[in-house]
């Protein structure tokens, strides 16, 4: 996936977001209606219900880290840095993935 499709894959869920209810799980038909609306790859085989479903999951489970790790207590994340892990912080983030 490049950017840009993953970024048009966004922009389909975030336009038909209340048809999926809640934790934004959609319906079979929905990602077949979304793989209708994406062009033709350049390159390789064009995207698939299934492929778009898998891209989302993996998205939204992206999602859930950052803004857990962007909310918790001790953390600094910021969208350009991210969440500076060095040396200094090895304690917390070692607490943190326990």
């Amino acid at each position: 996936w490049t950017d840009a499709e993953s970024n048009m894959l966004l922009d389909i869920i975030s336009a038909h977001k209340a048809s999926a209810g809640d934790g934004l799980n959609f319906k079979m038909t929905f990602w077949n209606t979304a793989t209708a609306q994406l062009p033709r790859p350049t390159k390789g085989a064009p995207k698939t219900a299934k492929a778009c479903k898998e891209r989302w999951q993996r998205m939204k489970k992206m999602f859930n880290v950052v803004d857990r790790i962007a909310n918790a207590s001790g953390f600094t994340y910021l969208h350009e840095s991210g969440a500076s892990i060095g040396l200094e912080n090895e304690g917390v983030w070692t607490d943190f993935v326990k």
